[in-house]
């Protein structure tokens, strides 16, 4: 009780503590209203969420569509028939680039199932009808904003999974009746994952690049994108890998440690100048006929005593330059006991042979060091693969959803 307490003591400025609210008759835990508030120049108040700004610099409102109807009766009709207007015009133009999109992939002679894949979306994207969904969306100039009342982080996380929930008559309750609805349903709405862009109607595609990286990511998720692994001059593209192939990663890592003992010894092959990651990756690219390649890269640093793991989304423009789109970077204490990690690697079919070798010249104090720095790397790589699921979920379902420059960091 003690840390609910202090949550709405803190986060909602409440006056109350929630053991007092559960003993005593109801109060009002709280005065913050959970959702922000835009007053436009000519005296239309709306209560909503921000969800982000075009390029242009326009602001993007979201709106209860249910809300909207019972609040601004008079101008209803007018909203639906602007929203209506605007969808014909992207529904269009999706139609046109799905229809480009599917005659390059025929002359480009792609599997009858990925086409299947581009026809079955062509007829989504179609079909939709925007006044079925949950929100409604305003396109707002900067000049037309009179006042603009944001709210906090926290507070935005309440409401969108209230909205998300389907609660009744959110815009008319305070943060802390919401709060207490969430916590009579058992949602643990501080973790509760938010998905609201099946809740939208559809966007518009703000321009080609747009266009370009939203293709990639949904074949990416489609299954016609591929994910290349490895540490500096060594990449592998996993679906061709048998497993994770983590022995050239861990040759890489022990390399970086053992330096030139391992030439000496001849535990690893002269190699010649190898061009970079990206050039590599581009040529995998272009081999594979793919518009959309993942990257996931161990990068030792070991002079600073860590291990960090890369993750790039790269895309291919149409004069055949490939750009990346998203990146991740995550670091970890190589030096730490990981004693799990450290067993899966003795015990990885492509290592035991090089440890037992590496021990067999004497190195063992090098060789646990390379353990450890081998296990942080298999600790970021599963911390990595979670990070980009979640990029994924939240960019690739939809065509039409949300400009993707949102969620690049």
């Amino acid at each position: 009780m003690r840390a609910l307490q202090l949550l709405i003591l803190i986060l909602l400025m409440s006056s109350e503590s929630a053991v007092a609210q559960q003993q005593k008759k109801p109060a009002a835990v709280s005065k913050v209203t959970p959702v922000e508030v835009v007053v436009l120049k000519k005296g239309t108040e709306l209560k909503g969420l921000s969800l982000g700004k075009t390029k242009s610099g326009n602001l993007v409102f979201a709106v209860q569509r249910s809300w909207l109807k019972k609040a601004l009766p008079d101008q209803f009709e007018s909203f639906i028939s602007n929203e209506k207007e605007t969808s014909l015009a992207i529904k269009q133009d999706l139609s046109k680039r799905m229809k480009l999109w599917i005659e390059e992939s025929e002359k480009a002679n792609k599997s009858k199932a990925w086409i299947n894949t581009l026809q079955d979306e062509q007829k989504i994207l179609e079909e939709k009808n925007p006044q079925n969904q949950q929100l409604y969306l305003f396109e707002i100039k900067p000049a037309d904003v009179k006042k603009y009342s944001p709210v906090q982080p926290v507070i935005k996380q309440l409401l969108m999974v209230a909205w998300q929930e389907r609660l009744e008559d959110v815009e008319n309750k305070t943060a802390g009746e919401l709060l207490q609805d969430l916590l009579k349903s058992k949602i643990d709405w501080q973790k509760e994952k938010i998905y609201l862009a099946d809740r939208l109607p559809p966007m518009r595609i703000e321009d080609e690049l747009d266009w370009i990286v939203r293709k990639a990511l949904f074949a990416y998720k489609s299954q016609e994108g591929i994910h290349l692994q490895g540490t500096g001059g060594f990449l592998v593209d996993k679906g061709d890998a048998k497993g994770n192939d983590f022995g050239g990663i861990f040759q890489g890592v022990t390399q970086s440690i053992l330096g030139d003992a391992m030439k000496e010894f001849g535990l690893v092959q002269n190699q010649a100048k190898q061009v970079s990651w990206a050039e590599q990756a581009a040529k995998i690219g272009n081999d594979k006929k793919v518009i959309a390649l993942r990257v996931t890269r161990v990068v030792p640093e070991l002079n600073a005593g860590k291990m960090s793991v890369e993750d790039t989304i790269l895309t291919k423009l149409p004069n055949g330059n490939w750009i990346p789109v998203w990146n991740s970077k995550l670091s970890a204490d190589a030096s730490q006991a990981r004693p799990q990690a450290e067993a899966q690697i003795r015990n990885d079919p492509n290592v035991g042979a090089m440890l037992k070798q590496i021990e067999g010249f004497g190195l063992g104090n090098q060789l646990n060091q390379a353990l450890r720095a081998g296990a942080a790397t298999l600790e970021l790589q599963a911390q990595s693969e979670v990070g980009f699921a979640e990029f994924l979920r939240m960019t690739s379902k939809r065509l039409d959803g949300p400009p993707i420059h949102w969620f690049v960091r």
